[in-house]
């Protein structure tokens, strides 16, 4: 009987923490998919709102910092913040947090955003090549 209930604590927790890295590695890959478009666009569409992305360099103890806002003010209030050296990294920070938010306060779902990282993907992938 006690290995029994080991077994089963055992593989609920194995089974939360692949769940928690699946979430992780979405965050991140819809991370890149949002930077890429902003390096290549300028303009961001998230689950069909348009958001929008700010950096302001500052100086700070003679050092360059990038302060990064990344809103969707059409949508919803919460914004991701960061502060970094740099640029990149600013945004990407600054989209992680906003994301991590976002999940946290249930403004999409899981299933919501892999789908549409699927179709951003599949979009991409129907691009013309040029030769």
């Amino acid at each position: 009987m006690r290995a029994s209930i080991i077994i089963s604590v055992l593989a609920l927790v194995l089974t939360t923490q692949c769940f928690a890295n699946k979430k992780r590695i979405l965050q991140k890959d819809i991370t890149r998919e949002l930077a890429g478009m902003w390096l290549t666009r300028g303009k961001m569409t998230f689950l069909g709102h348009q958001c929008n992305l700010t950096l302001v360099p500052k100086f700070s103890f003679w050092n360059l910092y990038y302060d990064g806002t990344f809103t969707c003010p059409q949508w919803t209030d919460i914004e991701g913040n960061s502060k970094r050296r740099c640029k990149i990294d600013a945004v990407l920070k600054a989209m992680e947090q906003f994301l991590r938010k976002g999940i946290a306060k249930g403004l999409f779902k899981y299933r919501e955003a892999t789908d549409w990282l699927n179709d951003m993907r599949n979009k991409s992938r129907l691009l013309p090549v040029y030769r």
